[in-house]
């Protein structure tokens, strides 16, 4: 191998079709263009669209709610929506301990769980006791016997529930202590939390917490349809792919960047029979060696990479 370096006009051929093959980097999205949402899955899309609704409903119990516990709860207070979340069905299940639950069943799979926590719950146990109020301990879980007090106070919340379910739904919505619509609301992978909080004389909050389906009906799944494989793979054998082929790469400091001249020479890691890596859309498919073909930069192909990208 001669060790003489390329004529004048060999290098320039070289570093044009370097050029016009380099692949175009971009700093970000083009102007005008916004990037798109990313399509959710089935279950994250049907859970995004009932938490407006969950919230629409909270709001229509608050109205309710907030003349039918006057008579339970002390002082002068008023109930707000703190927000509504996705959340799954073991952090709910955390969440729902040490407070007072209910479950509500509407019929047709609508199934929803009531819960109060914080000082709430002492709070109404003590009124209906005719002790004063108790000094409020966000943190004190309520004792069985503060539980078994708030029920009358529970059972006003789930009737403000059932009025407010059937001015949305049309339908009835009936409470109980059934624990399997705890133990179904669990294991749910997605279930959507509306937090209703006290302020005022009154602290602590509310929530309900409902499986996306109970508010919003789940879409009709379309029928899949098994494709043709060898109708596919003749639609993209006449997709246009981009290769690139990499003649050589050079690492420099950015003060040599500066004094960057048309008679700068630099040296590239490899000899001019080296084989070259051949890519496409960024995964090594070949390799190949630099050759004039009619006066014109090519390369040929000495060998395939296989199963380079084939999980992409």
């Amino acid at each position: 191998m001669s060790d003489s370096l390329l004529d004048p006009q060999e290098l320039e051929a070289i570093q044009a079709a370097i050029r016009e093959t380099a692949p175009k980097r971009s700093g970000g999205l083009p102007p005008g263009v916004e990037p798109t949402r990313l399509a959710l899955i089935a279950d994250d899309r049907i859970a995004d669209t009932a938490r407006p609704v969950l919230i629409q409903l909270a709001t229509r119990w608050i109205r309710l709610a907030s003349r039918g516990l006057r008579s339970h709860l002390p002082g002068s207070w008023q109930l707000d929506v703190a927000g509504a979340e996705v959340v799954d069905g073991a952090t709910a299940k955390e969440e729902l301990r040490a407070g007072w639950v209910a479950a509500g069943n509407a019929g047709d799979g609508a199934e929803i769980i009531v819960a109060a926590h914080g000082p709430v719950i002492d709070l109404a146990a003590a009124r209906r006791c005719g002790a004063a109020a108790p000094k409020a301990e966000a943190t004190r879980a309520p004792s069985q016997v503060s539980l078994r007090l708030f029920e009358p106070t529970g059972r006003a919340m789930c009737e403000a529930w059932s009025a407010a379910w059937r001015e949305a739904f049309d339908k009835s919505l009936s409470t109980s202590a059934d624990l399997a619509i705890l133990a179904r609301l669990i294991e749910a992978r997605s279930v959507v939390r509306v937090a209703m909080t006290f302020s005022g004389a009154v602290a602590g909050r509310c929530s309900v917490y409902a499986r996306p389906e109970a508010l919003v009906p789940r879409p009709i799944a379309l029928a899949a349809i098994k494709a043709n494989a060898q109708l596919i793979a003749n639609a993209l054998s006449n997709v246009p792919v981009e290769l690139v082929v990499e003649l050589g790469t050079l690492k420099m400091p950015l003060s040599a960047l500066r004094r960057f001249d048309k008679s700068a020479l630099y040296t590239l890691p490899g000899f001019v029979d080296s084989r070259v890596p051949v890519f496409c859309e960024g995964v090594l498919k070949a390799w190949g060696k630099p050759v004039v073909c009619r006066g014109t930069l090519a390369v040929q192909i000495v060998s395939v990479v296989h199963g380079q990208g084939s999980k992409s």
